[in-house]
């Protein structure tokens, strides 16, 4: 492990994006709990094969590879478990690892919903209005929004996932009542938040990155095409958004100084048809996303940036005007479409998707592979 620079720990298609944006630059070692992952098949870097990369024991698996090194190299983060506990034991990882955040306290209340509603209220950012619902007779405090509301949990959790949708759109207290009755024996924390006017297509993102006195190094905006579910769920498409960048920028870093930020930190808004603004819908902290490979894609490699900095190198700049791209989860996105998603992307935008890349091809025959071999299993 000598010759390592970089260290990226998960092994899903956001890892993959990593990896294959800082591959050209820097020796990079993959840490992912489950080798059928898209990232374990990539050309690129070494993969190790850990236990897990949520719980305390990567903590143990990083600071034992960590005393392998010469030289501390990069950490990069692709799930929010882990940096919970990457944060919570930071002490034991920073003489091994180059990587930067902000308080534990604040990756925490950051990563809750509804600790963050109350600091973006609190220091005046646009967010539209929220309950939070922990029992039964919270949801009258709900009575004071305007319907349609979004429900969704405050948190991430696997058995809320394997039973409920990632959120709900709601028209009134009577279907946040009967849709809570039956969510709160597995998740009892949640968040009625006033629904936001527009198409999947008006959620737009900016990703940035700044030092320890929260000023900006670097950032990059763009939005999505599709989303699947529609209207409620992830990013299934998404470009570049040049026209947005320099008011969500300003937004987001305004907010990161609020707060003394430091570190990777991605922001998604949604534009109100109605209200004609632009409003906070949550951050991504202190790891990266889905998103962030079409930074790459579009010609501003915001991952590289991060990594030259880490290492007190000069930090390359990009030029303004960046090339159309279009980044799409191939079976998301070909699902929305199914299901009436908005078909319009720009024309002369170049396409790429998450996994199949001819350059790096193993990611997507493996993946074909085994949603072959499922369907064969089924049949039978």
């Amino acid at each position: 492990m000598k010759n390592t620079e970089v260290v990226i720990v998960g092994g899903s298609a956001n890892a993959l994006g990593i990896l294959r944006s800082l591959a050209p630059y820097a020796c990079c070692l993959v840490l992912a709990d489950n080798n059928k992952l898209p990232v374990f098949h990539s050309r690129f870097g070494k993969k190790r094969l850990v236990a897990d990369t949520i719980s305390p024991a990567i903590i143990v698996e990083l600071e034992q590879l960590g005393k392998t090194f010469t030289q501390p190299p990069v950490l990069f983060l692709s799930e929010e478990k882990t940096v919970e506990q990457v944060s919570l034991h930071r002490d034991r990882l920073q003489p091994y690892y180059l990587f930067s955040m902000v308080s534990h306290q604040q990756i925490i209340d950051l990563q809750s919903k509804s600790a963050f509603q109350q600091l973006a209220e609190y220091y005046h950012s646009p967010i539209p209005q929220a309950v939070v619902i922990k029992q039964l007779s919270d949801i009258e405090q709900a009575q004071a929004l305007n319907f349609p509301c979004v429900f969704k949990p405050l948190y991430q959790d696997r058995a809320y996932s394997k039973q409920f949708k990632k959120a709900y759109k709601v028209a009134d207290i009577a279907e946040v009542s009967a849709l809570y009755q039956k969510i709160q024996p597995i998740m009892p924390d949640m968040l009625a938040q006033e629904w936001l006017h527009g198409k999947d297509s008006d959620i737009y993102f900016c990703l940035a990155y700044y030092d320890e006195n929260s000023q900006l190094v670097t950032s990059f905006t763009g939005r999505k095409l599709r989303s699947w579910p529609i209207n409620i769920g992830g990013t299934a498409s998404c470009t570049n958004a040049p026209e947005a960048h320099q008011e969500l920028s300003e937004i987001t870093t305004t907010f990161a100084q609020h707060i003394n930020y430091q570190g990777l930190l991605g922001m998604e808004y949604k534009f109100d048809s109605q209200r004609q603004g632009f409003y906070m819908i949550e951050p991504t902290v202190a790891r990266t996303d889905y998103q962030h490979e079409i930074a790459t894609l579009s010609g501003h490699n915001l991952l590289l940036q991060v990594y030259r900095h880490c290492r007190q190198e000069t930090v390359p700049e990009f030029p303004l005007q960046l090339r159309s791209t279009i980044w799409r989860d191939e079976i998301a996105d070909g699902n929305a479409l199914a299901h009436g998603g908005d078909p319009s992307e720009p024309s002369s935008a170049k396409s790429y998707t998450a996994i199949k890349r001819w350059q790096d091809p193993m990611p997507y025959l493996h993946n074909l592979f085994l949603r072959i071999k499922n369907k064969l299993m089924l049949a039978t």
